[in-house]
């Protein structure tokens, strides 16, 4: 199994100096950015078309954020739909990146994106509400121009809400607007076209003015205060086990005075639960997933549902399946014990089991084994704000090397104890804040695990057995009569 090339690159830390204007090699012909508003989570897609003004105009300066505007949870650029690799954060305080175009000629042209999700975006508004009352998000960015390096010859905004119920919004300049400068059409708003725009960064005469923009959610607002997985490897058993201990929150509107079950149970009569009421959720697994648990502090929580996956193996073996063969996930529906209101927390714990086949290769030349943990279970809309995952490995493993898709915070090693266990098992901690969907990738680890680790537990369980059974022979020969005969 062959690592991904860019899981072996390194992530250069952010720099703390602030960035001097680059070179004016390039213009942005056209920006075209959609903003796609949520609940927890801001999707942002930003499409350039960069023509170079010279031959050899090197790297392409690309800001993230404006000038206290909040970093991207997580970002991703690609240059003609194909993700860019080489890319090097430049700055800490208005981050920028340098993108690598290649070598261009002058008047040559390029399409670059750029993808973006934001966490904690939008905040509720108003902050508290009654248990019946529709739920309001409040948006608010501080750049209504796209935050650039170069200057350009004409940039639209689209801002699309969840619904077209819009309480208000924002406006915007008219400087470098020709016709009108918001238009509303149902869900989305268009700023601009703003035509003739100079560089926003830097020694430059844009003034950015701030914008907002008050919609409305018709779902529940969820996130992780902190989500700690633990991943187990047995080779014994052939099997992982993941276990997800989650710390869950509604971060929409908190209720404003007492919760009535009777309303509640009315609402739910009516097929009319308020949206701000998390009743239940669910989580998608791997195809191969069995052996689901699901408990809290109280207990096993009984309100769940597993729905098992296939894969095409076990489809082709079915007499039943009449179509082609496909991999279907498995779905674990869970119900809180209680519905969760704005501002309310429940706490839980879930795992399952999967064969350890489907996440264990075995590199042939060197005997090194190649194991792939996902690093969270992604749902939609949702952020963590504090992420630990956990790996354990079989006792004996050596030379562990660690590749993550992505910057962490740290990544700790240590040794795990267990049943049965005599020296340890190594164990890999990942730290990470703010983490979305698009964080659910696997997590590479490397290690050899030669036959004598192998063979050192059913040696020592032997052992032990053994000399329990010599113990007791010798005891059996023992005269523990007080006279003699």
């Amino acid at each position: 199994m062959l690592l991904p090339t860019f899981l072996l690159l390194p992530f250069l830390p952010l720099g703390l100096g602030a960035l001097s204007p680059p070179p004016q090699t390039y213009i942005n012909t056209a920006i075209a950015r959609t903003v796609e508003l949520g609940g927890a989570t801001t999707h942002i897609t930003t499409q350039y078309n960069i023509k170079a003004t010279s031959d050899g105009p090197g790297e392409y300066h690309l800001a993230l954020a404006g000038e206290g505007d909040e970093e991207p949870a997580w970002w991703e650029v690609a240059v003609g739909g194909k993700p860019v690799e080489g890319v090097t954060i430049l700055d800490d305080r208005s981050p920028t990146v340098s993108v690598p175009l290649g070598d261009l000629k002058k008047d040559e042209t390029v399409t670059l994106s750029l993808t973006q999700v934001l966490a904690h975006a939008s905040s509720p508004l108003p902050a508290a509400i009654e248990q019946r009352e529709s739920q309001y998000l409040v948006w608010k960015t501080n750049s209504t121009y796209v935050d650039n390096w170069y200057p350009t010859d004409v940039e639209r905004v689209k801002i699309r809400a969840p619904h077209p119920s819009i309480l208000s919004y924002g406006s915007v300049p008219s400087t470098y607007t020709r016709d009108s400068t918001v238009t509303k059409s149902g869900a989305t708003l268009t700023l601009g076209p703003f035509h003739s725009v100079p560089p926003t960064l830097g020694k430059t005469e844009v003034k950015q003015q701030p914008f907002s923009l008050h919609y409305e959610v018709k779902e529940p607002v969820i996130g992780y205060k902190t989500l700690k997985r633990s991943a187990e490897v047995s080779h014994w058993g052939a099997n992982l086990n993941i276990q997800d201990d989650i710390a869950l929150v509604n971060n929409g509107a908190k209720l404003k005075g007492h919760f009535s079950r009777l309303a509640h149970q009315q609402s739910k009569y009516h097929a009319s639960v308020p949206a701000q009421i998390l009743s239940d959720f669910t989580l998608r697994l791997p195809p191969t997933a069995h052996s689901t648990y699901y408990y809290d502090t109280i207990g096993n929580v009984s309100t769940s549902h597993f729905r098992q996956g296939t894969t095409p193996a076990q489809n082709a073996k079915s007499s039943r399946v009449r179509t082609s063969p496909r991999t279907v996930e498995g779905t674990l529906e869970l119900r809180p014990r209680y519905p969760l209101l704005g501002g309310w927390n429940y706490t839980f714990t879930v795992g399952w089991d999967m064969p350890l086949g489907d996440v264990l290769k075995s590199e042939v030349e060197t005997g090194k084994k190649v194991l792939a943990v996902p690093f969270l279970t992604g749902m939609k809309d949702l952020v963590v704000d504090d992420a630990e995952l956990k790996i354990i490995l079989p006792e004996g493993a050596t030379d562990v090397q660690v590749f993550t898709p992505f910057p962490v915070d740290s990544i700790s090693h240590s040794t795990h104890k267990t049943y049965l266990d005599t020296t340890g098992r190594y164990a890999v901690t990942i730290k990470k804040a703010h983490i979305t969907e698009n964080h659910a990738q696997n997590v590479y680890v490397t290690y050899h695990y030669p036959l004598s680790a192998q063979l050192q537990k059913p040696i020592t369980v032997a052992s032990v057995v053994g000399g329990l059974f010599l113990l007791g022979m010798g005891l059996r020969r023992v005269n523990y009569s007080i006279d003699k005969k």
